[in-house]
């Protein structure tokens, strides 16, 4: 959905004054961010106008009103502004990371620490290894107009899959999701083409649900023996926010953050090379409702992959928070595999949805 401006500009207003304040926000607390005078009742009338289409909330005790879930990943998708990491920061990450990340194996138990202090939330370190065979290509091969079999190259041999599709592929649509998909894997990027396709087709859409069963199935072979090491730091920063100053809601979280089987499923259908971005519902788990999980993977060789991210409250600062998290991860991947490392963020960080 479209909004008008200043619809856009009153949500964006309310969404970084919630984040600031952890407030519900009235009219007049934004009557200030226009460049030309608008009453209160104006701004009243926009604000329940976004309440209806799902953007706000207005609690039981307040007058102001709160962002949703929906508003949270329209301002971090379409409004939010960049946050610049300066010099100082940069040089004190790169301090921190010269003391402290001297041994590779103690990588990502440092990287834990180092994420958490320097964007004062809850961090998440996984080293995911793959065990399993690793996938080189698949080739889809016709059995009739709504059969397919997928064949899979791996290094040691060649396995295949039947898959009947719930509707027909037109044309040489199927030569050229093999072209699609084969790239992606070489790519090591098969969860963002698989993404990608969820957001422009139809469910039931048999390209889709190709591609699909074929990411299901490359990680099923790359799975097997595959192991994943979680660090989990700062878990007491939960307790800085007011949101978890509620000791029940505080507990499940944490109880949450222990199971560390758990966390490392967080990270499930992360797209590389880029930071995403999970909030509230988003995530599966019920304890994580009024959570956001923002993280980014890369390579740290060929068959292992480093991922690191932040848990904090829905209303986070979500530019300052990616900004951060990917000049760590730049500094992770260069330590990890040199000056050619393959991790590209621009220095503000580029943002990908969970949804």
């Amino acid at each position: 959905m479209e909004l008008p401006e200043r619809k856009r500009q009153i949500l964006k207003a309310i969404v970084e004054s919630y984040i600031e304040t952890a407030e519900p926000v009235g009219s007049k607390m934004i009557a200030g961010v226009f460049s030309q005078p608008i009453s209160s009742a104006t701004i009243r009338n926009e604000m329940s106008e976004l309440e209806e289409l799902g953007f706000l909330e207005k609690p039981h005790v307040s007058a102001g009103r709160v962002p949703s879930y929906a508003a949270y990943r329209l301002y971090v998708d379409e409004l939010m502004e960049s946050y610049r990491v300066t010099t100082g920061e940069i040089e004190r990450l790169q301090a921190a990371m010269r003391s402290r990340l001297r041994e590779l194996d103690n990588i990502m138990v440092n990287a834990s620490r180092i994420v958490s202090h320097f964007t004062d939330h809850t961090s998440v370190s996984i080293v995911d290894r793959a065990g399993g065979a690793s996938v080189r290509k698949v080739q889809l091969v016709s059995v009739d107009d709504m059969t397919y079999a997928a064949v899979f190259v791996t290094e040691n041999d060649a396995r295949s899959k039947v898959l009947r599709l719930p509707s027909p592929l037109p044309g040489n649509e199927a030569s050229l999701l093999e072209r699609a998909l084969n790239l992606a894997i070489g790519q090591r990027r098969l969860p963002e083409l698989v993404s990608g396709l969820r957001m422009m087709a139809a469910p039931g859409n048999g390209a889709l649900f190709l591609a699909e069963k074929v990411l299901e199935q490359v990680r099923e072979l790359e799975g097997e023996n595959h192991s994943a090491d979680v660090y989990v730091d700062g878990a007491a920063r939960l307790l800085n926010n007011r949101e978890y100053q509620d000791p029940e809601k505080a507990r499940d979280l944490l109880d949450y953050l222990s199971d560390r089987k758990k966390v490392g499923e967080l990270a499930r259908d992360e797209i590389p090379y880029v930071v995403n971005i999970r909030i509230g519902p988003e995530n599966t788990d019920p304890r994580l409702r009024d959570v956001s999980f923002v993280f980014t993977a890369y390579d740290l060789d060929e068959r292992t992959r480093g991922i690191v991210g932040v848990i904090g409250p829905t209303r986070m600062d979500y530019a300052r928070t990616i900004a951060r998290l990917s000049a760590i991860a730049r500094q992770l991947s260069r330590l990890a595999s040199g000056e050619n490392a393959k991790y590209k963020l621009k220095e503000s960080g580029e943002a990908h949805g969970g949804k």
